[in-house]
């Protein structure tokens, strides 16, 4: 399984192999479905490298007009 480097976010508790995962720190955990979901539904860790980019662009391809709003002059 892969290696990624996550903290959790300021005022959020997570724990990885019975540990707390600070968030002050990155900490290597592997990727497995307990901490992606952690990390894209909970919001409760941050990755290192983190998908801002990503985020931001989904955010405005989601508010870009539909083709069919635009009129022919």
């Amino acid at each position: 399984m892969p290696v990624i480097y996550v903290k959790t976010k300021p005022g959020r508790r997570a724990f990885f192999e019975g540990k707390i995962i600070p968030e002050d720190k990155f900490v290597p955990v592997t990727e497995n479905s307990y901490t992606r979901r952690l990390i894209d539904h909970w919001e409760d860790l941050e990755e290192q490298g983190g998908k801002k980019e990503k985020t931001k662009a989904k955010i405005v391809a989601a508010h870009a007009a539909p083709s069919y709003a635009k009129k022919d002059n």
